[in-house]
């Protein structure tokens, strides 16, 4: 018979709750968070490989961070608390920051992990403890809320500043300076004026390669490298804020063209001096540095 009814090969999804239904889920999600709500934190995720840690007690001494990544979220100010401790009080100042999962995972490639840091104003919050506590649709392999912890840290700790808003974007163009201000004269900075600065871990972005900071191209002897890193051509840099890693190994940096594995020649372009083969792994940790507004 024509209309003869056939048992389905497989099942039919849950009514209500298939794949589309969880994407219309993210996607409300998101225009939530960014949108409507608009709570954006900084995310400064530690760079293990290149943070100089204690021998003996595996503390790090000094911090080296990733490129920062924001990130909307919902954050709840828990206030400000008052703790005794051994030598008299303490304030505590504490954050909860509400991570879109799906939204981290598949759109930002980011994972969130305890010991990372992030940027809610003008404070800085250290992750102590994460918690996957909601499913979507109470389907156990889908859960889609992560929930992090987080303390602010103490002066220090992370050795940042946070400029205003209106002194950011211009600060965008010479975060690798230590002691000059792109200006069309001479630079003029005030004795007095500090700064403020983190090292942070930059991979070569090879056009040609599928991982970042693998080369699929070789790098010729006396080529450049600032292409693979994104930097401006009118950027200024200075060879003592500048550390290269091929494979893992530290590199000789000088500004002494012809001298070292790597220098910075008069057009402030980074050189091989050997050549780098392709298939190597290339780092740069750059020492940003912002001055005091």
């Amino acid at each position: 018979m024509a209309n003869e009814w056939k048992k389905p090969t497989n099942p039919p999804p849950p009514l209500f709750l298939g794949e589309k239904e969880r994407k219309l889920v993210k996607q409300v999600n998101d225009e939530l968070l960014e949108r409507v709500i608009g709570q954006a934190i900084t995310y400064l995720p530690i760079s293990q490989e290149y943070t100089n840690y204690h021998s003996l007690y595996g503390e790090a001494i000094e911090k080296c961070f990733h490129p920062p990544v924001r990130v909307y979220a919902l954050v709840e100010f828990e206030g400000i608390g008052t703790v005794t401790e051994k030598y008299g009080l303490d304030k505590s100042y504490s954050i909860t920051v509400n991570f879109h999962n799906k939204r981290l995972t598949e759109d930002q490639d980011l994972q969130v992990r305890e010991g990372d840091y992030v940027q809610y104003g003008s404070s800085f919050y250290e992750i102590v403890t994460l918690t996957e506590e909601r499913q979507l649709f109470g389907q156990v392999d889908h859960l889609f809320q992560l929930v992090a912890k987080c303390i602010r840290t103490r002066k220090g700790l992370v050795n940042l500043k946070v400029l205003p808003s209106t002194s950011q974007q211009s600060a965008t163009t010479n975060a690798t300076l230590t002691g000059e201000v792109l200006t069309t004269g001479d630079p003029v900075v005030p004795e007095e004026t500090p700064w403020y600065a983190a090292q942070i871990v930059f991979e070569a972005l090879d056009p040609a390669s599928p991982t970042p900071g693998i080369l699929a191209t070789p790098i010729g002897a006396g080529s450049s490298i600032n292409h693979l890193f994104g930097i401006p051509d009118e950027t200024e840099l200075d060879a003592n804020t500048i550390m290269i890693f091929v494979n893992g190994i530290f590199q000789m940096m000088t500004d002494v063209v012809g001298v070292g594995d790597f220098y910075l020649n008069e057009h402030h372009k980074i050189i091989s001096g050997g050549g780098i083969l392709a298939g190597s792994s290339l780092v740069v940790v750059f020492l940003s540095a912002l001055a005091r507004s």
